[in-house]
């Protein structure tokens, strides 16, 4: 009688085991994705995202040698279609190298508060991982030379969703500076980052 008994609890509870999952699925399908099964993809109209990352940028020219400035990130960036995403944000700048014969107190190169802002165009949205392109311009808010305009930065990237929530992606950027240096020099920007995004 016991092993019957046995048995029995034991195909009942195997029972529930494959029934439940069902029904939970049911549940969810009609209540939309839960956040453990929620897909991961990238590039949905109207989602937000916070952007944390840190990387390496630095000006040149043909007549003086900049340093190479570390920086961190923080941006704000915003689905207007699949495809174009609109962001903004600030970067703060410490820096090594450069010459040893030139300060450079202020001005582009020197280390600094920057703010941005531009456009990303992503070219496989609705997907795990998407190459992306854009341009941003850049404004140094601090450090700054009385005749800086700022810079323009084209840049290209590739995001990959970890989760329903987080991406990493990995860009760089190439633009230049809209003031030219002090011996009338066109200055270049060259940009690389690594980081993270977290959608809200």
């Amino acid at each position: 009688m016991f092993n019957l008994i046995s048995a029995g609890a034991t195909t009942i509870a195997l029972l529930i085991c494959l029934v439940a999952p069902d029904a939970q699925g049911q549940t969810n399908s009609s209540q939309g994705p839960s956040e453990d099964i929620a897909p991961r993809l990238i590039g949905t109209t109207g989602t937000m995202t916070i952007g944390v990352s840190g990387y390496l940028d630095r000006f040149f020219s043909s007549e003086r040698g900049l340093p190479t400035n570390y920086t961190a990130q923080v941006d704000i960036s915003r689905f207007l279609t699949r495809k174009i995403a609109a962001r903004g944000g600030l970067a703060g700048t410490g820096s090594v190298g450069g010459d040893d014969s030139e300060d450079l107190p202020t001005g582009s190169g020197a280390p600094a508060l920057h703010a941005f802002a531009g456009v990303l165009y992503y070219f496989t949205p609705q997907s795990i991982v998407s190459a992306f392109a854009g341009v941003d311009y850049w404004a140094q808010l601090t450090q700054r030379a009385e005749a800086d305009a700022g810079s323009i930065v084209g840049t290209l990237g590739l995001q990959g969703a970890m989760s329903s929530r987080v991406s990493a992606f990995v860009e760089g950027g190439y633009g230049t500076a809209l003031t030219r240096g002090d011996d009338d020099e066109r200055l270049w920007r060259l940009i690389g980052r690594v980081g993270v995004r977290l959608k809200f």
